[in-house]
């Protein structure tokens, strides 16, 4: 995704952590990705299943069970879509001199694409419910009540067994809530880390999106929100390798975006695309919905989604050029489409105006445009057609900004 300027108006910054602490106290915000989630576990049990997940504290300490992780990210994907929240208006984002465009795109593409993310975010850890293993602290409660799942067996556990030590542990986990009844389910979930010593882990979750059963979930909620069938196969995709973009992008890694670019085209999807989704995917999950936890609180990282958008730029920085071109073509065309819808073309206005095709009218019309799209100062010429003209100019606005919406 390559833009060089930002179109929204900068306002001033806040941190990650700032705006995200900001999120989660919207009650609108996370009734309505409560809601959605809730409606999505009413009618799949697969789904109702995986929401009681545990949470390792060391990645997801933002709530004890996978539910907390989909709100959350849910609930920011809201404050995009409703512009409650800007990217660039994110301190991180906007130190990242040249990069203001893609930024914005970022935006942009989680509005366009809502849906795409709707069902990202619904399905993308839904097997790691059956994958749940545990490993104790030496030494750890956990360890002496058995939480240590050996190495030889954490990949070829039968379910049955690996049910047996996920229902003890919510079995541990209820018994230690009650008794910490007073504390914040993110304050529980930090008690009981400390207390007990035990690691989660969901071996391969994220390939098992391949699975006949996870499949057809991934099929029907594609179905339910009228997705395309490339789509549809590109969340496959995505969802099968999103564990491996956090240590792909741990650093600036070209070859990475490679990987990534041979395997969209072995797919026979728009690499361009797939690199843009694939950017959406990592922003919401691996940063916004990976709440950390270290002895001076919670935080959140970004920088796997700046090194992969570093990384993208010097795996093929000539392609920034080139896509900038076409971009500014396609706004050009669209733009002008817009003119014409509105009465603002060039023959609408010889019309209003009454005058013949020629330099003079040229440099007239340059200068509407230009006072439209904000560069300039609108030429008055009379009462009569100044009023007709702030007419189009007011279609031509509603109609920029139905197509935003």
């Amino acid at each position: 995704m390559w833009r060089f300027e930002s179109v929204h108006e900068r306002l001033q910054t806040r941190f990650l952590d700032e705006v995200i602490r900001w999120v989660e106290r919207d009650e609108h915000l996370s009734g309505h990705a409560r809601s959605l989630i809730e409606a999505a576990a009413s009618q799949e049990p697969l789904i109702a299943q995986s929401l009681k997940t545990p949470q390792d504290i060391r990645y997801h300490a933002e709530g004890p069970v996978l539910f907390d992780h989909l709100q959350l990210m849910l609930a920011f994907l809201f404050a995009v879509v409703e512009e409650k929240i800007h990217l660039i208006d994110i301190e991180e984002f906007r130190r990242l001199k040249g990069y203001e465009g893609e930024i914005e795109e970022l935006e942009e593409l989680l509005k366009e694409q809502v849906s795409f993310f709707h069902v990202f975010i619904l399905c993308h850890d839904a097997a790691k419910w059956p994958s749940v293993s545990f490993a104790s602290r030496k030494g750890s409660k956990g360890e002496f009540l058995g939480f240590q799942t050996s190495r030889a067996h954490m990949y070829d556990q039968s379910v049955p067994e690996r049910m047996k030590w996920l229902n003890e542990y919510l079995r541990l986990y209820q018994d230690f809530s009650v008794q910490q009844s007073t504390n914040s389910d993110r304050e529980k979930q930090s008690s009981f880390y400390l207390t007990y010593g035990i690691d989660v882990h969901y071996p391969n979750h994220a390939r098992k999106i391949h699975a006949p059963v996870f499949e057809a979930l991934l099929n029907r909620f594609s179905q339910a929100h009228q997705l395309p069938s490339r789509d549809r196969e590109m969340l496959g995709d995505l969802i099968a390798h999103h564990m491996e973009f956090g240590a792909d992008f741990s650093q600036v890694r070209p070859s990475r975006i490679e990987r990534y670019i041979h395997l969209s085209s072995r797919r026979g999807y728009d690499a361009d695309d797939f690199i843009d989704l694939l950017q959406g995917c990592l922003f919401l999950d691996h940063v916004v919905g990976s709440k950390r936890l270290n002895p001076h609180g919670y935080w959140h990282d970004p920088s796997s989604l700046i090194f992969c958008l570093k990384s993208e730029h010097d795996w093929a920085p000539h392609r920034r050029a080139q896509k900038e071109v076409a971009r500014e073509e396609r706004e050009r065309k669209e733009r002008l489409q817009l003119f014409k819808e509105a009465g603002l073309d060039g023959v609408a206005l010889m019309d209003l105006l009454e005058m013949d095709p020629g330099s003079e009218f040229g440099l007239v019309l340059r200068r509407i445009h230009a006072a439209i799209l904000g560069q300039g100062d609108l030429p008055k010429f009379g009462e009569p057609i100044d009023q007709e003209l702030e007419n189009r100019i007011a279609v031509f606005y509603q109609k920029l900004f139905s197509q935003k919406v």
